[in-house]
C-alpha cells in the first residue's frame, strides 16, 4: 500500500464480478458459496467494527483530514503518510492534522515501508537489501515519526509491504522475528502504541504475535467478492476481529460498499475500509494510489459500519 505508487496485493485482478464469495469461515465447507444481498449489510449478524483509513492525502488537499473524524464516530484509525514515510523534516500541516484527528478520537499511526525485508531485492532507506538493513532503516523512520509527531499525539506505526511467510528455509522465523523486533521498538516509544503490519494478503499465524493488527486483504471489490478464499490461512476464521483489517478499493457504488462491509463482518474483520477510488495511474507511472481521497459515500460508510 505504498503512497502515490502502490502495487495492488490482491490476487485475480480483472475477473468478472459476481455476487457470491468463497466462504472460509469456521463451520463452512471449503469452496462453499455465501451470498449476501447487495446493499443489505444487516444480512449478517455483525461484529463490532472500526473504519480504518489509509489517509494518503495531504492535509492541504481540501477538508479530507477534517472529515476523517466525522460524522461521529468517523474513522477510528488512520494512517498518515507524508512522503512514503515521515520525510526528512516535520511538516506543520501534518502535525496539526494528527493532533486534531487524535483529539477527535481518531488514532493516527505513521507509515513506514518495510520493503518485504529485502526479499524482492528492494534497497533499504540507508542502503543494502538484507533483513537487518530493512529493520534498521525502519527503526530510523520510527524515530523520525516520534521525533516529528510524538507531541501531536501519534498513536503508533503502520509497517507496509510485509511478507506472509514466517521465514526462510534456512531460518524458519527470520521474517516474523524481524517484525517482533520492530514491534518491541515501537512499544518502547509508547507501550500503548498500535502496531500494524500490511502483507495485503493472508499471512501465517506467526504474525499474530508480531503486531496488534494485520492487513489480511488489500484489493478490489471484484477480488473481495470472487477470490477472497484464495490462499486464506485457517487462523483467521477464529481470530479476534481486532487482529484483522480489510482494505477494499474500486467499489463503485453505495450498494457494493454495503455488500463489502457485510462480507467483512462475516470474515471477522474488526477494521475495514471501502472506497470507490481505484488503482488507475497516469502514463509513465507503474502504480496508482487508490487511497488518495475519501469515498463519495463516506458518511454512508461510517454509518453502515457504526
Amino acid at each position: 500500500m505504498r503512497s502515490r505508487s502502490h502495487l495492488d496485493h490482491g490476487p485475480g485482478a480483472g475477473r468478472r464480478t459476481r455476487l457470491c464469495a468463497a466462504a472460509v469461515s469456521a463451520g463452512l465447507a471449503a469452496g462453499a458459496l455465501v451470498c449476501v444481498p447487495v446493499g443489505d449489510a444487516s444480512a449478517v449478524a455483525g461484529i463490532k467494527q472500526t473504519v480504518a483509513v489509509p489517509a494518503y492525502f495531504d492535509p492541504g488537499d481540501g477538508d479530507l483530514w477534517a472529515r476523517l473524524s466525522s460524522p461521529a464516530p468517523g474513522a477510528g484509525l488512520a494512517v498518515a503518510n507524508p512522503q512514503s514515510g515521515p520525510g526528512d523534516s516535520k511538516d506543520g500541516g501534518y502535525a496539526d492534522a494528527i493532533r486534531t484527528a487524535h483529539n477527535a478520537g481518531t488514532k493516527v499511526i505513521g507509515y513506514v515501508d518495510s520493503g518485504y525485508l529485502g526479499t524482492k531485492g528492494w534497497t533499504a532507506p540507508d542502503g543494502g537489501t538484507s533483513i537487518d538493513d530493512w529493520v534498521e532503516g525502519a527503526e530510523r523512520n520510527v524515530d523520525k515519526w516520534y521525533g516529528y509527531y510524538g507531541a501531536s499525539g501519534l498513536d503508533g506505526i503502520f509497517f507496509d509491504d510485509g511478507p506472509t511467510a514466517c521465514g526462510t528455509q534456512a531460518v524458519a522465523n527470520a521474517f516474523v522475528d524481524a517484525y517482533k523486533r520492530l514491534q518491541s521498538y515501537v512499544k518502547g516509544k509508547n507501550a500503548d502504541a498500535e502496531v500494524v503490519i500490511n502483507p495485503g494478503a493472508s499471512p501465517k499465524e506467526c504474525y499474530t504475535q508480531a503486531a496488534d493488527t494485520l492487513v489480511t486483504f488489500e484489493g478490489t471489490y471484484d477480488d473481495y467478492v470472487n477470490d477472497y478464499g484464495d490462499g486464506r490461512e485457517s487462523w483467521e476464521a477464529s481470530a479476534d476481529p481486532s487482529k484483522i483489517w480489510h482494505l477494499i478499493h474500486t467499489t463503485g457504488s453505495r450498494s457494493q460498499m454495503k455488500n463489502a462491509i457485510a462480507l467483512s463482518k462475516q470474515r471477522d474483520a474488526g477494521y475495514v475500509y471501502v472506497t470507490d477510488d481505484d488503482n488507475s495511474h497516469p502514463p509513465g507511472h507503474a502504480w496508482g494510489n487508490p487511497w488518495d481521497t475519501l469515498p463519495s459515500y463516506w458518511s454512508a460508510e461510517v454509518n453502515t459500519v457504526g
